[in-house]
This record gives structure tokens, C-alpha cells and sequence, in this order.
């Protein structure tokens, strides 16, 4: 057997699988089918045979006869940052648990200050893989039991299948139960340690429980549902299967009640089928062009003789030349712009503000009560007042 090379730096692992993404990418879609043929994969790195080679040489696919596959590191890889997998591995978070177990021992009887916080950093990580990895399985199961229950097409192996993932959600349980245990027991260890960051650890983990065992019992909740389902699926297949033998054996009409059963039923779908008239609009009809083109096909269906349409007559002069209007409005938000680049109160910009049109003192009045209320925090109200005609108003600055 070949030893297997391997990649010197980071950079060059990193080199090669950005240099054969196109390929890892369409080998990595057909990893479920298995059937990636090599003459696919040579017509994709431009029949440069060598460049394959050195990913088998270097252990990221291999080669079954005339197909490609990705060898078991990568694709488990890719799958877990893609976060598409299939698999719940239970098995990772007890790894975990039992080297969480072995660092807090460690810990506990180490002298060295600087091994010891090495120890604290590798308990922290763990506690840290235990929580997501939980999360993930959870994600995991959930996937997995609506995959088995919709796409599935063997009741038997559907049954079985979501009794095995409803095994699994009790292992999951059992985990986190001896995670939490593990936790508790060591109380004292978790309390008495100077790091900072620990507390915050612990709290992220139990959180992560806490919602892993909410969803975990809605899981139990839908298998539960589908098993159900499953069943009077399977009651409802047998008793069809039934009446078609008593009917192919002409004794359907003897043997059973289900002309009376169905003479007593009345669902929607054996009832005449309602038509209900739409009446369209008048102003869709005379307007559209799409109504138009389909009332004449109608017509012409129906035999009607269609009338086509006037032309309208042709557009003057005074159609086409340019109309402009100067409306009334004014913009607030560029009013009050101006108004803080300057110095004046409110009221007296306001005045002098250039408006190109006549504007009333109610009108100069509203715009004043409208700015001081849609800015109120960028206003500064003094108690001043001041007279401008009859009508009296504060004074307000801008802040």
C-alpha cells in the first residue's frame, strides 16, 4: 500500500483545495450517489490527469474504479461547516465529557501555576464543544426524523428508522443529564477558580441545555405524532387492500356496508363543481390592452363578429408642448437644515426664509409649530417671547 503524502503548511492544504474547488465542489454534490466518473473530472481540470493525482496522492479524494470519491476527513468536514450532514454523532459528545472528566483531575492536582491555566483553557474549550455539539446533534435529529418520515417510502423501515432516532434523543438526554451532573459535582472547583471566563462558560452551556432539552421534547412530540400517523396509515392501506379483494371477488356488496356508508357521506369533492360569475371592470375592459386581445379571441371563439377598435386621433401641438405648474410646497427638513447653519430664532428665519412664492402668516405660522414638534431634542426653547403683527411666539434656537 501507497503511503499517503502529506501537506507541509496550512497555505498549501489551503492552496490546493482553492485551486480544485470546481471539482471538490461537483464531487462533494454527488457524495450521496456515488457515481462522480473520472471522465468528469478530467474534462473539468482540462484533462490534466496530474492535478487528480495529487489529490489522491494527497488524500483528499480516492479512486473506486472509474469513480471519485472524497475521503472520509474532508467530506465530514465539509459537512459539519456546511452544516448539511446526516449523522448524529452522539459518540463526539461523550469524547468531550470524558476529556472534560480528565482535565478538571488534572487540574485539580497540578501545582504549576501555568499548566494549571492550561488545563482551565482545555476545560472552557470542552465545555464549549459539549454545549454546540449538542445544539448540532439536536439540529441534526430533527432533520433526520422529517427526512424519514416524508421521504421514506418503506413503512416498515420508516417505523424503524424513527424508533432508532427516538433512541437516539434519549442518549442525547442521558448526555446532557451527565453533563450537567459533572458540572454540579464540581461545584466547588468551578467556584474557587480565579478565571474570569469560566462563569461566563458554564452559563452558555446551560443555556445550550436548556434549549436543547426544548427542542428535544418537541422531537419526542413529532415522533411520537408521526408513529401515529404511521399507523393509521397502515390500518387505512389494509382495509383498502381489502375491499379491492372483496370487490374483484364480487362479494363487496354482501360482505360490507360501504354503500350505506358512502350513501350517508357527502364530501366537497363528490359534489358538481360551482361556477360563479366574475364581473370584471368596466374601466380594465376599456383600457386594457391584454382584455382587449382576449375579448376579441373570445369573440371569434363564440362567433361573434369583433369590432376593432378606433384609432385615436393623432396628438397636437398643444398636447406635446411642456405644461409647468410651481406647486405650493415646501420641504420641511430643508427648512430646518438652513435654520441650524444659521444664527436666528426659528420664527425669524422662518420670515426671511426664501420660499420663491407668497406665503400667509398662517401659513409661516404652522411651519413654525411644525419644525419646533418634529425636533423637539434639537430645539432650544427660551422663555423670551416676541410679536410679529398679532401673533406672539417663543423665541427657539437651534442647540
Amino acid at each position: 500500500m501507497d503511503s499517503i503524502s502529506q501537506f507541509r503548511t496550512l497555505e498549501e492544504l489551503v492552496s490546493c483545495l482553492n485551486k480544485e474547488k470546481k471539482l471538490l465542489r461537483d464531487v462533494f454534490g454527488d457524495r450521496k450517489t456515488h457515481i462522480y466518473s473520472m471522465d468528469l473530472a478530467l474534462e473539468l481540470v482540462e484533462h490534466q490527469r496530474e492535478r487528480i493525482q495529487y489529490l489522491i496522492d494527497y488524500g483528499v479524494i480516492h479512486e473506486s474504479g472509474n469513480f471519485l470519491e472524497l475521503e472520509d476527513i474532508y467530506q465530514k468536514f465539509f459537512e459539519e461547516v456546511l452544516d448539511v450532514n446526516e449523522e448524529i454523532n452522539i459518540a463526539s459528545v461523550k469524547e468531550c465529557i470524558d476529556t472534560l472528566q480528565e482535565n478538571i483531575t488534572y487540574f485539580l492536582k497540578e501545582n504549576n501555576e501555568k499548566r494549571k491555566y492550561q488545563y482551565l483553557y482545555t476545560i472552557r474549550k470542552k465545555l464549549r464543544d459539549v454545549g454546540l455539539r449538542t445544539l448540532k446533534n439536536v439540529i441534526d435529529l430533527k432533520r433526520n426524523v422529517d427526512t424519514a418520515y416524508k421521504q421514506e417510502p418503506n413503512y416498515e423501515i420508516k417505523k424503524e428508522r424513527l424508533k432508532n432516532l427516538d433512541e437516539k434523543k434519549g442518549n442525547i438526554i442521558t448526555l446532557i443529564k451527565e453533563c450537567e451532573k459533572l458540572i454540579d459535582n464540581d461545584k466547588a472547583f468551578f467556584s474557587l477558580t480565579s478565571d474570569p471566563h469560566m462563569a461566563r462558560t458554564i452559563s452558555d452551556v446551560r443555556n445550550d441545555f436548556n434549549d436543547a432539552y426544548y427542542n428535544l421534547y418537541a422531537i419526542e412530540k413529532q415522533i411520537i405524532e408521526y408513529l401515529h400517523l404511521i399507523e393509521q396509515q397502515n390500518m387505512l392501506l389494509k382495509k383498502i387492500r381489502k375491499l379491492k379483494y372483496l370487490r374483484d371477488q364480487l362479494t363487496i356488496k354482501e360482505n360490507t356496508n360501504v354503500r350505506l356508508v358512502l350513501s350517508e357521506m357527502s364530501p366537497l369533492w363528490m359534489e358538481n363543481r360551482q361556477y360563479n360569475k366574475l364581473h370584471l371592470s368596466i374601466d380594465m375592459l376599456q383600457s386594457s390592452d391584454e382584455m382587449s386581445a382576449l375579448i376579441r379571441k373570445i369573440g371569434q371563439m363564440q362567433g361573434v363578429i369583433s369590432k376593432s377598435r378606433t384609432p385615436a386621433p393623432p396628438l397636437t401641438d398643444d398636447d406635446l408642448a411642456e405644461n409647468t405648474s410651481l406647486l405650493a410646497e415646501i420641504n420641511p427638513q430643508e427648512v430646518w437644515n438652513a435654520f441650524r447653519a444659521g444664527g436666528n430664532d426659528l420664527f425669524s428665519f422662518i420670515l426671511s426664509y426664501d420660499y420663491r412664492q407668497e406665503r400667509t402668516i398662517e401659513q409661516h405660522a404652522l411651519l413654525f409649530c411644525q419644525l419646533a414638534v418634529q425636533h423637539p431634542e434639537e430645539c432650544k426653547i427660551t422663555e423670551q417671547y416676541a410679536t410679529y403683527q398679532t401673533l406672539e411666539y417663543p423665541l427657539i434656537y437651534a442647540k
